[in-house]
Parts: structure tokens; sequence; C-alpha cells
């Protein structure tokens, strides 16, 4: 088992691998990134994250380093070299390029790049329920581009962290935003209900599959502006990332939350855990 690293074609292990210092992810997080897991050595759904990759390269008027079907090879490529079958994270970022530090944009047809690496997924209980804080959402208007600027994220992550919880929940005065690096919903009378997807959420992959499962399962999806005090008063909490999948929340500030809508939460999580296995032949649930 191996952490791959790859930087503009050259790849090996992850410690081996350099960065020029003018890169201009180092100077201004310029850039873009996208995450997915991948079990057997077959990635997950790749075409959602490919899809929402190149749309926040879009956004943010950066050429794609290569097209799709490159880049699809590239990362397999160092999946494959990875040789972790039982959960490699597969992470890639792509900067404006390599070039002096100056705020403007530098000259059309400048090379952008491209980070890949994988690792060993952290395996989670997504049975065991998140305990979570809330914090005030004072992020930029962007937030539905996956970019690399993630301090406000990584501050609220660490507050988590000293709070003995596991993720934030990001809200602008009373209304629900997201978590620090998930997206969150709600269950409320077997309806799921997400906040609208708008320049203040990014679009979740984690939270598009569930709507998916929940219409084939003939669950109820709902999307539109929630406040917290709904968040508090919901039958169940649901914190989505491709990283966490789909796990229940039991405890936010210290109070006792959700927890009240057992059989809708596992039917969907249950459902994900399958295609899942479907997709990769891997079971993820134990």
């Amino acid at each position: 088992m191996t952490k791959i690293g790859y930087y503009n074609g050259v790849m090996g292990p992850i410690d081996q691998i350099t960065i020029p210092m003018q890169d201009r992810a180092l100077f201004f997080g310029d850039g873009a990134y996208d995450f997915a897991f991948a079990y057997n050595g077959i990635m997950f759904q790749i075409e959602d994250h490919l899809d929402r990759f190149y749309n926040s390269l879009r956004l943010l008027e950066i050429d794609p380093p290569c097209d799709r079907e490159q880049l699809k090879k590239e990362l397999q490529k160092c999946v494959d070299a990875s040789e972790i079958k039982d959960g490699a994270s597969v992470y890639w970022q792509t900067s404006r390029g390599n070039c002096a530090r100056n705020h403007i944009y530098p000259p059309k047809g400048t090379p952008s790049t491209l980070l890949i690496t994988v690792s060993p997924l952290k395996r989670l209980d997504y049975h065991k329920p998140l305990k979570l804080i809330t914090v005030e959402d004072t992020r930029f208007l962007h937030c539905n581009i996956k970019t690399l600027n993630l301090i406000p994220n990584c501050a609220a992550a660490e507050k988590a962290e000293r709070a003995g919880c596991q993720e934030a929940i990001f809200h602008r005065g009373n209304q629900l935003t997201e978590c620090a690096h998930s997206s969150l919903v709600i269950i409320r009378d077997h309806k799921l209900t997400g906040p609208v997807l708008d320049n203040l959420i990014l679009p979740s992959i984690t939270r598009k599959h569930v709507w998916q499962l929940a219409g084939k399962l003939g669950i109820e999806t709902e999307e539109r502006n929630i406040t917290m005090d709904e968040v508090m008063d919901a039958d169940e909490i649901l914190v989505l990332s491709t990283s966490k999948l789909m796990t229940r929340s039991d405890e936010i500030d210290g109070v006792s939350v959700g927890m009240k809508d057992e059989k809708t939460a596992s039917a969907i999580c249950n459902a994900y855990f399958e295609w899942v296995k479907e997709e990769t032949g891997y079971w993820m649930g134990d």
C-alpha cells in the first residue's frame, strides 16, 4: 500500500514529489480541486466529480490541465499505482499556473498545473452519530466553486475538534448553509429537505446521490431555505460528504437532536452502500 503523489506528469511516493515555489496555488490558493473515493481500484461515480471540477475551473476562468478523458486516465494511473483496494481517497487540484507572483492572472496560454494524491481512505463507523457545533458563516460569496481557499472552513473544523465534535455547521444569521467540509440536510415527517443550492453552498455530490436514492425509495425531497430552528427540531440531521457518505447527528452545541426516524435514514444509507457495492464490488457498511 503506497501513498501516491503526482505533479504535472511526475508520479511517485507522495513524500518524494516536489512542487515549484511559484505555483499560484501556494501564493493565492488560485485553483480548484475535487475528491472521490475508490474501492478495488474503481473510482465511485467519478463522472459527477469531474462535472463539478470542470465547472469550478470554468467559473474561475482557469484552463483545464487536460481534457476529461486524459484526466480520468491520470487519476486511474495513480489509483492503480497505490494498490489500495479497501478504500482509497483520490484528490486532485489544478492551479492557474507556475509563474512569477502577480495578482493579475498570468498571460493566456500559461499552462495550468495538475496535482493528484491517492492515500488510504479513513475508516469511519457510519452508524455512529456525529456531534456538531454551529459557526457563523463569514465566507465569501462564491461557495459554490470548489476553490482551494478554505481557511474559514479549516478554522471552523478546528473549533469543532477543540469542542470534541466531528463537524461544524455554518449558518448566516438563522439560515443554514452547509458544514465546514460537508453538506447538511434534515428529515422531518419522513421528508428529506436541503437548502437551496445557490452561490452560498457547494453543490454536494453526495447530496445529489442521496436525492437520487430518495427518489427510487419513494421518499419525498424538497429544496428551500432552512432555519437553524428547523435543524434543531428535525427528526433527523444528516451530514453528507464523499468521505463521510451519510452520517446521522445526535448533538448540536451540546443539545440532543434528531435520532427520531431511523427507518428513513437507514433506508437511504443502506441503498447507498448497495450502490457502492454494485459499482465497485466492495461493501462499505460493515
